[in-house]
């Protein structure tokens, strides 16, 4: 929370998602939790734990908070596991686009093109879709298909493979490529 509250001192406008287990949130309290996390400029929280069917309180303290409650779908979820997700989700949901870990794998971007559909027969909230995405040719194809982008694991491969202040410049050069590709 104090590092969403320093960034907010800088940044008032882009959303900051939490995104861990449900422990920590089990531990201080969910009310404390909810009521840190409004304070310190929280927008929302990705609970990867947190099976819909057993957070819905949580949901509703977020919800009165003014904060969303984003879960996961995957390449496995059910068509019941995704009506009751779009029963809940408030925000936005992510679509974990492979099976595996994060930054492995080849994205089959036919089969993200076949799933969005999917779950959006389910949700009312936008679908943004992430893991395997490290090129902007992927990028554009799935931004074709989603509402979202979502890159990380090549963004930090990119970050750890730089040293001092080549890092900021070889992010900002990678973003910039995918942005290009996205508004072409």
């Amino acid at each position: 929370f104090d590092v969403v509250m320093q960034f907010r001192k800088e940044n008032l406008n882009t959303p900051v998602v939490l995104m861990g287990y449900a422990n920590p949130i089990e531990v201080m309290g969910a009310e404390n939790f909810v009521s840190s996390a409004k304070a310190a400029g929280v927008d929302g929280a990705i609970v990867v734990d947190y099976p819909p069917e057993e957070c819905e309180a949580f949901a509703s303290r977020l919800k009165a908070k003014g904060l969303d409650l984003i879960f996961l779908l995957a390449p496995t979820s059910t068509e019941a596991r995704m009506r009751d997700v779009g029963r809940i989700a408030t925000g936005y949901v992510y679509y974990v686009s492979l099976k595996g870990v994060t930054g492995a794998g080849h994205l089959d971007t036919t089969a993200v093109a076949e799933a969005v559909p999917r779950i959006r027969a389910h949700v009312k909230v936008p679908v943004g879709v992430g893991f395997g995405i490290r090129d902007a040719v992927t990028a554009k194809a799935v931004a074709a298909v989603s509402d979202a982008v979502v890159i990380g694991s090549a963004l930090v491969q990119i970050l750890e493979a730089e040293t001092g202040d080549n890092a900021p410049a070889a992010a900002r050069a990678f973003m910039a490529e995918i942005r290009q590709a996205l508004d072409a």
